[in-house]
Parts: structure tokens; sequence; C-alpha cells
């Protein structure tokens, strides 16, 4: 029996769901998993016994951040009392379980820290002096040489950026899974395109240039049958408000709660990722699920697993570029059945849990 630690949010929502799953498939194979809850927050502590093994939850000691002191003594003693083999964190969590693992256990345990966001994207999206930003890069440089022994990268360009921005060679391609809650594909009206985009408003995304570039294309074609829906909350939002105003054919309906996201991508014909850099998002993963087929930027790692004009359309986010990309939807809209059909494909194909607990049981060395 192996003794894991597993730092991510404990929850089926949301792509969380892959560490959720894989904590209790470790357990059911006769290991102790101990799971740290960033989000959600439980007060207290349980336990529960999955066939062979035992599956612990705690969660930091107060809702904030871990990245005080006082978190990183509070999982030491925790790491005291269970002495894990192996760790993998996520986001917030990842510098106090992986830094102090290594030191209480002298080297001997095996960490496996995620590398989620890419370089460019904090650059642009994250509004802090170039001190602060290079102290961080610094920080995260010497965590992953001297902490870290791989590091989990959800895509080709996530493992690239970790070598070219922190001169690391230690990152290992797993691509990031998604909890299958496919059902049936709506019946779409066939009146009107519906090109859907959902996420974050902030610089990195490009949505900006998404909504100029659709501006630009329906003066250019005034009778399109295509219609823009935005949802998303971010730092963009009241530019992006702005610069909608009342026109007809764009909807912004805001930040949807996560029971509502199916529904959104399965009513669109097309989902849209139009970032400017992106390593494996979320979205595309909800998307393809759904059998909406995606328009997707070649700057995201999700790109690369798929095929232009198979159960894609590619393109390069500029907004020349993405004008040309809604001729391109509207000249091939007879075939964006077919598309979405590859897009459920693919999605089963690559990114289903058994694949992804399968690898990550033959990284770790699990039963």
């Amino acid at each position: 029996m192996k003794t894991i630690l597993i730092a991510h949010n404990y929850t089926e929502s949301s792509f969380a769901f892959m560490s959720y799953s894989l904590a209790r498939h470790l357990a059911g194979q006769g290991n102790k998993v101990v799971f740290i809850s960033h989000k959600p927050f439980f007060s207290e502590p349980f336990k529960e016994t999955i066939e062979k093994g035992e599956l612990s939850v705690y969660s930091w000691p107060t809702e904030n951040r871990p990245v005080k002191f006082k978190d990183a003594l509070w999982f030491a003693g925790l790491y005291l009392r269970y002495r894990p083999t192996v760790v993998i964190s996520h986001f917030v969590n990842v510098n106090i379980t992986t830094i102090v693992s290594k030191v209480l256990s002298f080297g001997k345990v095996k960490t496996f820290p995620y590398y989620h966001t890419l370089s460019n994207q904090i650059q642009q999206d994250v509004s802090s002096s170039a001190l602060k930003r290079n102290f961080k890069k610094y920080r995260k440089k010497l965590l992953y040489k001297w902490f870290a022994d791989h590091v989990i990268c959800p895509s080709d360009l996530a493992k690239e950026d970790l070598e070219r921005y922190f001169d690391c060679s230690k990152g290992i391609k797993v691509v990031n899974p998604m909890k299958d809650r496919f059902e049936i594909k709506s019946a779409l009206n066939s009146a009107a395109i519906v090109v859907s985009y959902l996420g974050r408003l902030e610089p990195s995304k490009g949505v900006i240039d998404l909504i100029n570039a659709f501006l630009q294309y329906k003066n250019k074609f005034q009778a399109s049958k295509i219609i823009l829906n935005i949802a998303g909350s971010g730092s963009q939002n009241d530019q992006i408000e702005e610069l909608i105003g009342t026109n007809p054919n764009i909807n912004f309906v805001g930040a949807l709660s996560y029971d509502k996201i199916d529904a959104y991508l399965n009513q669109s014909h097309y989902t849209v990722i139009p970032s400017k850099f992106d390593n494996l998002p979320t979205v595309g993963l909800e998307s393809m699920m759904n059998q909406t087929p995606l328009l997707i930027s070649t700057a995201t790692g999700l790109s690369t697993e798929l095929q232009d004009g198979l159960d894609c359309f590619q393109f390069t986010p500029t907004i020349a570029e993405m004008v040309l990309l809604f001729e391109r939807v509207e000249n091939s809209f007879e075939n964006q059945y077919e598309m979405g059909i590859n897009a459920r494909k693919t999605f089963t194909e690559k990114f289903g849990i058994d694949s992804y607990r399968a690898k990550m049981k033959k990284i770790i060395g699990s039963n």
C-alpha cells in the first residue's frame, strides 16, 4: 500500500474532477490517499473506506490562499502524520506541498507539481511590477530545479513553455481529462449560426479582437446568419459591454454558473476559443464532450490535439484571420453536424478519465 497526497479541489465539478476521480480510484486500488482541498473548503476532515484502501480529505486551515508560514506549519504536521511517498499538487497548493514534502522526507518523496498556466498568460493578464514577476519566476525556477521530480504539463505547448521560460526539462505531458456528462445533442435551429465564447474576459483570451473581427465581418456581409454569444467575466467586462453596445447580433450573457455550461455549449453550433496564449482550455474539452465543434486559436495547446477541418477550424488569433474564419464557418455550415460528431469522437479517444488515471498510475508507480 502506497500513501499518496493530492492537493487540488475535491469536487466533481469543473476539470478538478480529474483529481477527485484519481484520488478515489487510487484508494480503491488499495492505496492510502490524503486529499487537501482548497475549494470546496471543508471545516472538518473526513475519511472514507473505498474497497481495498482509504481516502482522507482535509482542507487548509482557512479558506484563504495557502501561502503563509502557518499554512506551511500545518502542512508539515499533516505530512509527518501520513508520510506520503508521492505528492501531486495543482495551482496555489504547489509551493508549500512540494517544498515542505521534499525537506521533511530528506528528498525521498516523489513530487509532481502541475504546470497549468503559461508564462505569457500571466504576463499579459496579471498586473504586477517587473521586480515582482522576476522574483516569482526565480522562486518557481528553484522549486522546479530542486524540489520537483517531474512537472506535469497538460499540453506540448506547456512543456515547451516550461523549458523555455524556466529552463526546466522535467516536464511530462499528460492531457487533462473531463468527466463525460453528455446525454444528447439538442436539435439546433439552422435559421442562425450560433458561435459562442465561454471563459475569462482577460487580455490573453483575445475576446476584444474576436468581437472586433465579428463586427468587421457583419459589416462586410450584412446578410450573414452568424450570431455571437459571449459568456464570462473578468477585467475586460466593462470594455466588452461598451464595445457590444446594443448590437442585436451579439449576446453578452455574463458569468454562467457551472450547472448551466453544458446547456450553453449544447445550444451552440460552434464554440470559439480566440486565445492569444492558452494551455489546454477546459471549455474546449467541455465543448467537444457536448458534440459542439471548436473554432480554435493555434496559440493554444489544445489545437495540436485536433485536426483542422475534421473536428475543428483552426486560425491564427488576429482580427484579419478571424474575419476569414467567420467566412469559412458560413461557407462550410453544411458540415457542422459531422464536425460535431468528430469532435465528440476526439474527446472520447483522447480526454477520457480512464486513460488519464492509467497514465498517472504509470507515472507515480502505483498499483
